[in-house]
């Protein structure tokens, strides 16, 4: 291991449009190749960040071919001849059941596993058996892995006291956020919004995210109507979703259609660094589930304020309690984005240009990447704690770093 760099497997499920599936990319891609001889592997093939990992220098990715929720025994049997080809040092689970199976995979080939939480608060009655089957699965086989590292104090918490998770070791290491990518565009705020007819004096207000239940749409759009009722130059974007699930979103929600015009509905996109800019304020509106919220650590990069639900790490990434707001409230979630509105241009500046100074100086690229190579080398070391005891408080399982 001394005189060759430590060989390391990231596992994934898929590389769709999602704050966890930017990190992995922009990981991989920093991650010094003459330490660690990368390979991602993925359930199934494409995704917004395929192309970006498949044409990282050092970097080999490798699609899985899974059919289906239930092709099990194929996909163990590719899994684990995939390993036993690439003889990984570490294997690093990125996200829900990519855990387990790489937990699997580890115990077929020997390697090192570390699991990575990037979610807190789940609501799994929200969704369908097997995400519920899947937590119970994880806790179970959570005392068995080598690490496990959370991107959120929260979701460390939530995991160990609301499902039994139990640790050998764990890290916390916040998301990194690409400070030179994201940052404030002024020709790219003018196109972007004369693209979308937004006029000069028009408060732009978006949402980026999925069409998921721990988002909350509802609660975003039935604010954003109160907002609108009484500001009418207010206008909305929802950025992130195929038509064809906005379409069905509308056809279920009560709310889809109360901003009528004053609302757009955007698709994913690959240049998020210049629709971040158009905006005059992001609201984060999730009422559930997130650990540290990368969308409000770009829009703040990018120089736009933020309005947040008190969920995950999100609190705690914004730093403003005045912003911060009970999740599933619509009318403090207008009344937050109303105080903003009002406050003059130069105040909003103000507040953008901090927020800014608060991700370069706590949240920047090379702090994740640091950590996260150092938590690397020493698991692949085998530098593992003292046999663990049934931890008094969830703190007591926190290795910081």
């Amino acid at each position: 291991m001394k005189n060759r760099p430590i060989r390391l497997c990231f596992l994934i499920r898929a590389l769709d449009f999602g704050g966890a599936q930017r990190q992995l990319a922009e990981l991989v891609t920093r991650l010094d190749k003459t330490r660690f001889e990368v390979s991602v592997l993925t359930f199934y093939p494409g995704g917004l960040f395929w192309n970006a990992i498949e044409q990282a220098p050092g970097v080999r990715l490798v699609c899985l071919g899974k059919t289906g929720r239930w092709d099990v025994v194929r996909f163990l049997a590719r899994l684990t001849a995939c390993l036993r080809r690439l003889r990984p040092d570490v294997i690093h689970g990125y996200l829900g059941v990519a855990n387990e199976w790489a937990w699997i995979g580890g115990r077929a080939v020997r390697a090192r596993v570390i699991w990575g939480l990037r979610s807190s608060d789940m609501d799994v009655d929200r969704y369908d058996w097997t995400l519920r089957a899947s937590m119970w699965a994880s806790a179970r086989l959570s005392a068995h892995v080598d690490l496990v590292i959370a991107n959120s104090h929260a979701g460390l918490r939530h995991h160990v006291r609301r499902h039994g998770f139990r640790f050998p070791a764990t890290a916390v290491v916040p998301n990194g956020i690409d400070t030179d990518r994201f940052r404030p565009r002024p020709d790219a705020r003018d196109r972007v919004r004369r693209t979308w007819g937004v006029e000069d004096p028009d408060f732009l207000v978006g949402l980026v995210a999925r069409l998921d239940p721990k988002k909350d749409h509802d609660t975003f759009l039935d604010g954003m109507a109160r907002l609108a009722r009484r500001h009418p130059r207010v206008r909305v974007v929802c950025v992130g979703n195929h038509p064809s699930k906005v379409a069905r979103y509308r056809a279920g929600s009560r709310v889809a259609g109360i901003l009528g015009a004053r609302l757009r509905w955007e698709p994913v996109r690959d240049d998020m660094e210049c629709v971040f800019p158009a905006l005059d304020a992001l609201v984060l509106s999730s009422a559930f589930g997130e650990g540290f919220p990368n969308v409000v650590g770009e829009a703040m990069a990018a120089g736009v304020p933020c309005v947040v639900t008190d969920v995950g790490d999100a609190a705690r990434l914004l730093a403003d309690p005045d912003r911060t707001v009970p999740p599933r409230n619509p009318e403090q979630l207008m009344r937050a984005c109303e105080s903003l509105l009002e406050r003059s241009v130069d105040e909003r500046r103000r507040l953008a240009a901090n927020g800014r100074r608060r991700i370069v100086e706590h949240f920047g690229m090379e702090r994740l990447v640091a950590r996260t190579a150092a938590l690397l080398e020493d698991t692949a070391g085998g530098r593992r704690p003292p046999p663990r005891r049934r931890p008094r408080r969830v703190t007591d399982t926190v290795r910081k770093i």
